[in-house]
């Protein structure tokens, strides 16, 4: 799921009481803040989780645009055989043309 923000919108708040009214909170929710540098923390929480079972949210997707062709072979390899069935990705990113 993708949050498209706008000026002074942060969903994490919200989304960390979900996860928790939905039994995916304290360590079941990880959360990480794109940049430069970031990628490969982010791959690492990725293959974990969708092998624990357990939700990620990746923030600011705009801000680290080389990487999501990286973030997009790892969705399209996702199979259900292969992934847990509780495993979520919840992505956050501001309006961008840069942003696929």
């Amino acid at each position: 799921l993708i949050f498209v923000l706008s000026p002074g919108a942060d969903p994490l708040v919200a989304l960390m009481k979900f996860a928790e009214d939905q039994g995916f909170g304290g360590s079941k929710l990880s959360s990480l803040s794109l940049g430069q540098g970031q990628g490969p923390i982010a791959v690492k929480m990725l293959e974990n989780a969708i092998k624990q079972g357990t939700w990620v949210v990746l923030q600011n997707c705009h801000l680290s645009v080389s990487w999501m062709p990286t973030l997009e072979k790892i969705c399209g390899d996702l199979l259900p055989d292969t992934t847990h069935s509780d495993f979520r990705l919840w992505l956050t990113s501001y309006p961008s043309p840069t942003f696929p």
